[in-house]
Order: C-alpha cells, then structure tokens, then sequence
C-alpha cells in the first residue's frame, strides 16, 4: 500500500512538473509593446532604430528621454527592458512582417542604436520601417511600394495646387521636389493611399524650404486628401518637414495608425495619427519626442 502511495505521488508530480514547463514555454504575450522608428544613417551605411514609445491599454506613451541631467527617472528602466545588446524585434513594413532587428553592441562613434537587420525591406534614405515586440499577424501581405507614373504625376500636380493655396508664388514651383511618395494600403480601408512629402527649396544658399506633407486616396483618377499639412517657413531657423515612418495597428484593434517623424530645425519628434469616427480624415493622437539631446 506505501508503495502504492508513494508511486501514484511520484506520478503525480511529474504530471504537474510537466504541466508547469509547458506553460513556462508558452509565449507571453506581453502588457506594453514597445515601437521603434527603423532608419538608415546620414552616411548611407548604417542601420539604426529610434525608441517611438510604449502602448499599454491602448494608449501610447513617450518613450522616456535620457538626456543628461534631464534624464527621465524611467529611462534606465527602459533601457534595461527594452535596450539590452543582442534583443531582437520584429519589422514591420507597410503594416506586414518584414524580418527581424537584433541590436548592437554600443557604438562609442555613433549615437544611436545600432543594429542588425535580416529582412526583405529596403531601408534607406527617407524610406523608414518600424520595430517592435507586439505580436504581428504572419498572413498579412504587404502593399507599400513606391508610385506608380501616374500616381506621382497626380501627386505632384497636388502639391503644386497645395503650396499655391498656402500663398506660394507660382514661378517657384519649378523647384517642388518629391521627398517620398508611397502608395500603401491602410486597414480596414479598402482603397489604396498615397502618402507624400514634398518640399520647395526657396534658396539654395541658405537652405530655406517650404514643405508639405498628404495622406489621399486615389478616385477616378483624383487623389482626395485625407490629411493635409503644409508648412511655410518665415526663416531658415523656423522651417519644419514631415515624412512618413511607416504604419501599423499599434493599438492592436484591427485599425492601422500612420507613425510619422516630424524635423525642426534642431531636433525632431514622432506624431501618430488616426482615422477619424466618420472614416473621412485622420487626426493626431500622440505627439513625442525625439531621443535627441
């Protein structure tokens, strides 16, 4: 009869062992996902992320600033969580998986963090990505891509209509250049969208440029904008641009945001915006920082 006992316990507990290791490999789904913007260097040879921010009950926060004496009393926190050499994060690239990141040791030359990428994305210049540890649907398709002919003809002729209506003389529209122009596909919508930046360098001594940057649909061969934003500079030191990072469901609730990197002329931040109820426009929900000091 001990025995008996003493077996059926034996049992017993190699059941429970085993039960308890399955659920320690069953994959936690993590609370806070964290975003990063997927860049490439001004030298053209390096690839780095900057920390966007976290989301958590399905709201998005700064990622907190580590600037000297003003560092934020959560920046080690999150540098230990979410900045440790060899971590990795999935890309994502027009709303679809696009291979891993895997961060690199620090750089002592190079401020940022660099890493290592493995992905079919072709991140360079003002082509951006984003990374992150939130869970990404694997059967999703990418639709990203860049214009067709047609739809940067359409594009450009837009933005000329755009910077005449801000007060821009005509004669400098010769000087309108496409920065990036992307045709995408935003979820759930079913047609897709032109996302662009243009710009119009006044002059070229000093650098004064006037910007623009569209979210539009394309109908009946008409781009209907969707979102807006053009900017005319009083001066070099005021001048701002707007340029697409990527766009995603960081909310996880079926709908994607477009994450964008807005440029000052020292620093630079990150703006995420969202489909209005009435599905006609966007608006902007979060507005941070840049890791710039």
């Amino acid at each position: 009869m001990r025995s008996f006992l003493v077996l059926t316990c034996a049992v017993l507990a190699i059941v429970c062992l085993s039960s308890t290791f399955e659920q320690s490999q069953q994959p936690v789904k993590p609370s806070e996902s964290v975003w990063f913007a997927l860049q490439e260097d001004f030298g053209g040879r390096r690839l780095y992320v900057d920390p966007i921010g976290t989301v958590a009950a399905g709201k998005i926060f700064p990622a907190p600033s580590g600037c000297g004496e003003e560092e934020d009393p959560g920046f080690k926190k999150f540098q230990t969580t979410y900045l440790r050499p060899l971590q990795s994060y999935s890309v994502t690239f027009g709303g679809a998986p696009a291979g891993v990141v895997v961060l690199k040791l620090p750089d002592p030359t190079f401020g940022g963090i660099l890493v290592q990428y493995d992905g079919p994305a072709h991140v360079h210049g003002p082509v951006m990505a984003l990374a992150t540890n939130a869970k990404l649907s694997e059967s999703e398709a990418t639709f990203r891509r860049a214009p067709s002919p047609e739809e940067r003809k359409l594009a450009l002729q837009f933005a000329n209509d755009s910077f005449v209506k801000s007060g821009l003389p005509a004669t400098l529209l010769q000087k309108t250049k496409v920065d990036n122009l992307t045709h995408t596909l935003l979820p759930p919508a079913k047609l897709p969208a032109l996302i662009g930046s243009f710009s119009v360098e006044v002059e070229s001594e000093t650098g004064l440029t006037h910007a623009l940057f569209f979210v539009a649909i394309v109908r009946n061969g008409k781009l209907i904008p969707e979102l807006e934003w053009v900017y005319i500079s009083g001066s070099v030191a005021s001048q701002q641009r707007m340029s697409l990072i990527d766009h995603a469901d960081l909310l996880g609730d079926g709908q994607d945001e477009i994450v964008v990197m807005h440029n000052y002329y020292e620093g630079y931040g990150f703006e995420v915006y969202r489909r209005t109820k009435d599905g006609s426009g966007w608006e902007q929900i979060f507005d941070g920082p840049g890791p710039a000091c």
